[in-house]
């Protein structure tokens, strides 16, 4: 028997999904939205690139379907960030209705660090001057 708290649980994601979708449905019909993100407000006092400036511009990009521009204002979060929340949202997903638990991996400190230790260099490569890596700029 099913009791009301896992249907309560299941009901959380397909509102997510609900929701992302009627984001998107805004964003594909008001493509402009995207020029009227307010700055970054650690960018606009220090000059420097935190590693979330641009994710939201990279978030509306997204939602309007263009995937190249959403990858141009935060490399990492479209590239890395977004694909692994996937799974692990998929993982959680499965171990509520009753599948298997998330493999160890995704509940290690091992891969916190990781992740940790990739955004630190992320936000140092991006803040170069110099011409390749200019390019990770938001």
């Amino acid at each position: 028997m099913t009791t009301p708290s896992r249907v309560r649980a299941g009901l959380v994601p397909l509102a997510v999904v609900a929701g992302g979708a009627g984001l998107a449905a805004v964003f594909a019909t008001s493509p402009g939205l995207v020029a009227h993100v307010p700055p970054c407000p650690i960018h606009a006092l220090t000059g420097i690139d935190c590693p979330g400036c641009g994710m939201t511009r990279g978030t509306m990009s997204l939602l309007s379907g263009d995937v190249s521009g959403a990858i141009g204002h935060n490399a990492l979060m479209f590239l890395l960030g977004v694909p692994l929340l996937a799974l692990l949202w998929f993982f959680w997903l499965r171990g509520r209705v009753g599948g298997p638990p998330a493999p160890g991996w995704a509940r290690s400190r091992t891969a916190l660090y990781t992740w940790l230790a990739l955004t630190v260099a992320f936000t140092v490569v991006r803040n170069l001057p110099w011409a390749p890596f200019t390019v990770l700029a938001a």
